[in-house]
């Protein structure tokens, strides 16, 4: 049988533990994988049969040795040591064999301290002797009981093992084999960032004149790429094979190097007096794991922007290179790519085919990725993401034969430093935006208005009318080029849930969130873009509520025909009608309660008042005056039930030709 042993990080345990895989590469098997604990080395070190302190680690072995079989090699006897425990001697030292029974300290004085070892007799009934030595005089310890010294042996392995690392044990049943080991373990995840080189197609420069009419200067973009990846081994990585994936795998940590014990309820004796049957509860489950999950990338044309502060074009860094083409051909020359795609399903692979070395602790570049594609120039304005100015960008489509990881880019047009930007994931055949730089001479301005439109009126159930509503969004986009050279200018608007574009010509592209639409702006000039928008809703309008001018304009407007505006004309004079006798209704109750007011007044004052004499007289004009208020009340109620019948047989009629419509 054979091992072999790879050093691992504590922290990468659970990832080597759910991968590792090791494959022989002749008829050898693997037996058995073993790994240390997860236990932490200082806890380790307590729970061990051995405690060695750091500064008496030579009096902590003596003492643990009690009750063991050692030999002790002492310095310094004279004479006859006993046969029966002298094991041999020499001039210099006598080994004395037996059994380990402790050690005897003297307070404040560490020169006299005692070791003492039992020791038998070669007759197997011998009565046990115990001898004493000054600790001082022992020169060596012979630990003849195999226990103990796996005991030390395990201690001093510990001890002598790394905190923060782990050894994995691959056991095979025969010597002299070849392993193919591979396994998952987390290390920082590898970079890209790229280098483009713009070239105008014109031999004027990008900003000259666009005299053809097209909306897009075209030009050439090289596209450079490198990968970045780090070594945080504890090795050397020397002419090794590398392989970068592009994607993003499913990948979580789940914990495999925890030892996990299930948990039991606790059964307690029962009373002995009342006899009952034992309870057992169901163990508990584990609680559920969690998945960790990379975050997804973001693959809207100006997330490279987000909230960072523009580049402005007066801080470009002219690289001085006199020629134009010179900074293309140089960047296309001076490295070699390294690298060849293949398409791994969801996923992309990127093969170098040079070995590489990388020192332990250090990083690396690796050209991956070298092409020229065609290319435009554009300048895109979303107001979410860059108010007031438009961003310059690049507009490709991936033709390298290669998916574009996410990360860096600096650009360079011709030979001049022109900005920065994030590629997205780019898979290939798919476009891709450069947004680089803000043009401060560029400004557009937005203005948003909205209103309410009549798109038709309809009858309803129940006596309303059903009025269809346009609401409309007006944005209008004052652009203002104050540069010297025409710009083809992309406008992105976010659609709004709902609305519907009128009166707008056709965006050159939509997104699922985003309408595009692209504008020449010639130079010193001013342009007005307009987007309208507009959305259907519905309200319904009780008919009772209207009101005679309110008809007279959706007659006007044609919303409604003669026919139908005479019967909802006739159904308003019916409900003014009804209206004003319930008023009329209203007034003779208020009329009656004040007279019932005055009776209760005129009640009251004939209480105190006498029946002869002049209180006499008083009292029969009071009684007078009441029966004249009860007759002006009973006339009152007659009025007011002649109005209520009215007001019934109207609402009925109202009812009727309401239901007709």
């Amino acid at each position: 049988m054979s091992s072999v042993t790879l050093n691992f990080k504590k922290e990468e345990m659970n990832d080597v533990l759910k991968s590792l895989a090791v494959f022989p590469q002749g008829e050898g098997q693997v037996v058995s994988v073993s790994y240390e604990t997860p236990e932490e080395k200082d806890e380790a070190l307590k729970k061990a049969p051995l405690l060695l302190s750091d500064c008496k680690s030579w009096l902590d072995l003596l003492r643990s040795m009690r009750g063991c079989q050692v030999r002790l090699h002492i310095a310094g006897l004279e004479g006859d040591s006993g046969s029966e425990r002298l094991v041999h001697a020499s001039n210099s030292e006598v080994v004395i064999s037996g059994y380990m029974v402790g050690l005897n300290e003297a307070d404040g004085k560490p020169e006299q301290t005692l070791v003492a070892i039992m020791t038998t007799g070669s007759e197997a009934d011998s009565s046990p002797n115990v001898r004493t030595y000054l600790l001082s005089q022992v020169r060596g310890l012979d630990i003849i009981d195999p226990q103990s010294g796996d005991d030390l042996r395990y201690v001093l392995d510990l001890s002598h093992s790394r905190e923060n690392q782990r050894a994995v044990t691959l056991f095979l049943d025969r010597p002299q084999q070849e392993l193919l080991v591979s396994y998952v373990a987390p290390t920082p995840t590898w970079r890209v960032s790229y280098r483009l080189v713009y070239t105008p197609d014109s031999l004027e420069h990008s900003r000259s004149s666009e005299s053809d009419g097209a909306l897009s200067a075209t030009g050439q973009l090289l596209i450079q790429g490198w990968g970045i990846v780090d070594n945080q081994l504890d090795e050397d990585l020397e002419d090794v094979s590398l392989t970068l994936i592009a994607g993003q795998p499913i990948s979580f940590i789940y914990d495999l190097y925890t030892p996990r014990f299930v948990e039991r309820p606790t059964v307690e004796d029962e009373t002995r007096t009342v006899p009952g049957p034992v309870m057992f509860n169901a163990a508990l489950l584990e609680k559920e794991l969690e998945l960790s999950l990379n975050d997804d990338f973001n693959n809207v044309a100006f997330a490279a922007l987000g909230d960072d502060e523009p580049y402005a074009p007066e801080a470009r860094a002219v690289l001085g290179a006199p020629r134009r083409k010179r900074m293309q051909r140089n960047l296309a020359k001076a490295t070699k790519v390294q690298a060849t795609g293949i398409a791994r399903g969801e996923l992309f692979q990127y093969d170098v085919e040079t070995p590489i070395t990388i020192k332990r602790g250090q990083s690396a570049m690796v050209p991956i990725l070298g092409a020229t594609i065609a290319s435009r120039k554009q300048h895109w304005f979303n107001a979410e993401k860059m108010p007031e100015h438009p961003v310059v960008t690049i507009v490709a489509t991936n033709t390298t034969g290669l998916t574009l990881e996410q990360g860096p880019a600096t650009v360079l047009e011709v030979d001049n430093y022109v900005g920065e930007a994030v590629l997205n994931f780019t898979p290939t055949e798919a476009e891709f935006f450069v947004p680089y730089a803000v043009d401060l001479g560029v400004r557009v301005f937005q203005e948003h208005a909205t209103c309410e439109e009549t798109a038709a009126i309809a009858l309803g159930q129940g006596g309303y009318l059903v009025h269809d509503l346009w609401m409309v969004r007006q944005t209008t986009y004052q652009i203002e080029n104050q540069t010297t050279y025409p710009i083809s200018l992309v406008i992105e608007q976010r659609k709004l849930e709902g609305y519907n574009l009128v009166d707008t010509s056709e965006p050159m592209e939509q997104t699922a969130e985003f309408r595009r639409w692209q504008l020449p702006i010639a130079s010193r000039q001013q342009t007005k873009f307009q987007v309208q928008e507009r959305q259907k809703i519905s309200r319904r309008e009780q008919i009772t509520n209207l009101d005679y001018q309110i008809l007279k304009t959706y007659l006007r407007n044609k919303f409604i025909d003669d026919t139908l505006f005479q019967r909802l004309e006739g159904i308003l004079q019916l409900h003014q009608q009804c209206h004003q006798l319930e008023r009329d209704i209203q007034d003779r109750c208020y009329q009656q309660d004040r007279l019932s007011t005055a009776q209760k007044e005129l009640t009251e004052k004939l209480k105190p008042l006498q029946s002869s004499g002049n209180e006499g007289e008083l009292r029969q004009r009071f009684v007078s005056k009441i029966g004249a208020l009860e007759d002006e009340r009973d006339r009152l109620q007659a009025e007011i039930t002649t109005l209520e019948q009215q007001a019934h047989d109207l609402k009925q009629q109202l009812q009727q030709q309401l239901q007709q419509l």
